[in-house]
């Protein structure tokens, strides 16, 4: 079992600090302020990703044939802009607000911003899956710490690894929070915040058409400043106006857990069994499967090479399912056990894109962090579990000087 270390310490079982080493963000102010310090702080990881993109496969297939690369990113984001700028500042101003204040510090073109907002709004439909994921919370009772434990595999191509960053922001207004984002981010994909409160965020990929244009990275970063317990925040998420599909891990500091499966404008809830919650990135609620894609579509020919021919949800279903043997497996489970399951590389013992650990041709574990929403403790590494250590954030909301427990 792994003990508590102090603020910023790395865990493992070697002398490496993996790829890279994480290192925290330390925000404050408000919204607008916030976001200058990021775009300041990051700025340098921003651009270099700005300059990158006529390198992403996925925009490459996306682009016309005789249309510059160039000239296709400017349409896009201009377009992106015009697409999301109303319902985000309508919705959600908050996060317009940091995004503009992102895009000063940066000195960079906001229209940029919106692209990867457009991005992840398009991981719903069926030639864009850019990413998949796995993600596990284990209640007080079958945890062998007497706590909650979530866990999650962030699954997305190795490309973006670089731009990853831990985000602790801290307003006079809302809630303080702490999320692992990529740089350009307003929103996040997974964080806690002051309460304890817990939110991964996994693919999912609704078929029915948006109302409106807000990606839920939007939506998560809401709920975390302005939820405290998993109720609040399973009504604020069902209600929330959003675009995309998500399945979203959601656990308090009680040890109250959901899983709440969203499509654009659908929504369905599922509670714990046997005390462990397990999500990949196909549908399980009754409500919700209608929704999803169906499961004997494949990739064609319009999405990058290395998917072509593959049914969708083959690695949801099989990452899924051995998470579920291997943790079922399991009378109580320790922090150690809990990550040896998502270090798993199947039966063979090799990973690949099939395993949790996922080691695949454009898909692989880029990101993995557990959360101890009772000790507002989140552990983070950038790359794969199983060969990587992570780092120790030991309830950093916590004043300097403030005592707190340690044990």
């Amino acid at each position: 079992m792994l003990g508590p270390l102090e603020l910023g310490t790395t865990i493992g079982d070697g002398a490496s600090l993996g790829r890279r080493q994480v290192r925290l963000f330390d925000l404050q102010g408000d919204h607008y302020e916030l976001g200058y310090q990021q775009g300041l702080q990051m700025g340098e990881a921003i651009r270099h990703l700005i300059s990158r993109l006529a390198e992403v496969e996925a925009l490459q297939v996306e682009k016309p044939p005789l249309l510059p690369v160039k000239a296709y990113l400017s349409l896009a984001a201009k377009r992106a802009v015009g697409e999301i700028y109303n319902d985000l500042s309508e919705y959600y101003p908050n996060q317009k607000e940091r995004m503009e204040g992102i895009a000063r510090g940066a000195d960079v073109d906001i229209s940029y911003l919106f692209l990867a907002l457009a991005a992840e709004s398009a991981l719903a439909r069926i030639n864009y899956r850019l990413g998949a994921c796995t993600a596990a919370g284990v209640d007080a009772e079958r945890s062998a710490l007497g706590e909650p434990m979530l866990i999650k595999n962030f699954d997305y191509p190795e490309f973006f690894q670089p731009y990853y960053a831990t985000r602790l922001c801290s307003s006079p207004s809302v809630a303080s929070t702490l999320c692992v984002i990529a740089a350009p981010m307003a929103g996040c994909h997974d964080g806690m915040n002051e309460h304890g409160l817990c939110i991964s965020y996994n693919y999912g990929h609704g078929t029915d058409m948006p109302k409106v244009n807000v990606p839920i990275s939007i939506l998560v970063q809401e709920a975390l400043e302005n939820c405290a317990t998993t109720r609040e925040a399973v009504d604020f998420l069902g209600e929330g106006k959003r675009s995309g599909g998500a399945i979203l891990l959601v656990a308090d500091a009680s040890g109250d857990m959901a899983t709440v499966e969203l499509s654009s404008n659908f929504s369905g809830v599922r509670e714990a069994v046997d005390g462990l919650l397990i999500n990949a990135n196909h549908y399980l609620c009754r409500d919700m499967t209608s929704y999803d894609i169906p499961r004997n579509a494949y990739y064609t020919s319009k999405n990058v090479r290395a998917m072509r021919g593959v049914r969708v949800h083959e690695s949801s279903e099989l990452r899924q399912e051995r998470a579920e043997m291997l943790l079922g497996a399991l009378e109580t489970v320790s922090m150690r056990e809990l990550l040896d399951v998502f270090c798993d590389h199947g039966e063979s013992g090799r990973g690949d894109d099939n395993t949790i650990c996922r080691h695949g041709p454009y898909f692989t574990t880029t990101c993995s962090l557990i959360m101890l929403p009772a000790k507002r403790r989140m552990l983070v590494t950038y790359g794969h579990p199983c060969e990587s250590v992570f780092t120790d954030f030991l309830d950093p909301f916590r004043a300097p000087g403030e005592s707190g427990d340690s044990e």
